[in-house]
């Protein structure tokens, strides 16, 4: 019998070094099976998550491996990949649009269905960044898709939510005033006016804040600014208990909002046409 283990134990070392792909698929079946998670509903997510990739990568072999590189967060990577691809003469602009965007895209769907999380999105915007800093150079300033200010209500200090929205948001070409946590109505309020801004997106983890949100909005509605509210303590059925608001469960959702907005729509046909 020991003989039995011990052999055991050196096929599962032998494959830790020959074949670490596997090796972790075990290891991770092995832990989803201690937590009491049904292998068969886990397959399903994966065969969704692969759908995702398969439906963001793009056709180009080279486009292809710019996203992969965004989609590891691998910045370095990415960066070498596109100042190999516009040394070749590739459009800067199609660079942006074709391979860096569908690799962060591939990692913002993957969070909405649980198969990425907070790092790996940090990590994938630190290296879309990293190219596109590098396509701006060739093309100069990107026109901004609408600026947004970003915040986390008063009363609560938990940001990684908004941090989440607020890196999403500009990745996506949108530009971002993140005012932080714990903001007041009044300090929002002025941020808008001094910037601008066509949006704003709060979060909120506690449900004892919530209600700021709904006074941020009611006061912004004059200023026909809409508030995008989203967080742990935020439902949908909240929301529409007050005007000038849309409600965004996922980070891609204030990527929607945004893009609503920012072409013109209101905030009642923004609502209408996400829900």
């Amino acid at each position: 019998m020991i003989r039995h283990i011990d052999i055991a134990v050196q096929k599962i070392f032998e494959m830790k070094e020959k074949e670490p792909a596997k090796f972790k698929r075990l290891i991770d079946e092995g832990i989803m099976i201690g937590l009491g998670v049904v292998l068969e509903d886990r397959n399903k997510e994966m065969t969704a998550a692969n759908q995702i990739k398969k439906r963001n990568q793009p056709k180009d072999p080279e486009y292809a491996a710019v996203a992969e590189a965004v989609i590891a967060g691998n910045r370095t990577e990415t960066v070498n990949l596109t100042v190999s691809l516009l040394r070749k003469g590739k459009d800067p602009t199609d660079l942006v649009l074709n391979a860096l965007m569908p690799g962060i895209q591939t990692v913002c769907e993957l969070y909405d269905i649980g198969e990425s999380y907070v790092p790996e999105i940090l990590l994938a915007n630190e290296a879309l960044i990293g190219g596109v800093e590098l396509c701006q150079e060739r093309i100069g300033e990107v026109p901004s898709q609408g600026k947004i200010v970003s915040l986390v209500i008063e009363g609560d200090v938990h940001d990684i939510g908004k941090n989440i929205v607020a890196a999403i948001l500009r990745a996506n070409g949108f530009e971002v005033v993140d005012l932080g946590r714990d903001i007041t109505v009044e300090a929002a309020v002025k941020a808008v006016k001094t910037t601008n801004a066509n949006l704003v997106t709060g979060t909120t983890l506690m449900s004892t804040t919530k209600g700021g949100l709904k006074d941020l909005a009611e006061i912004l509605d004059s200023e026909d600014v809409p508030v995008a509210c989203g967080g742990a303590a935020i439902d949908r059925r909240f929301v529409e208990t007050f005007s000038n608001s849309i409600y965004g469960k996922t980070p891609l959702d204030a990527v929607k909002i945004a893009k609503k907005i920012c072409a013109g729509k209101s905030w009642k046909e923004a609502r209408k046409e996400l829900y």
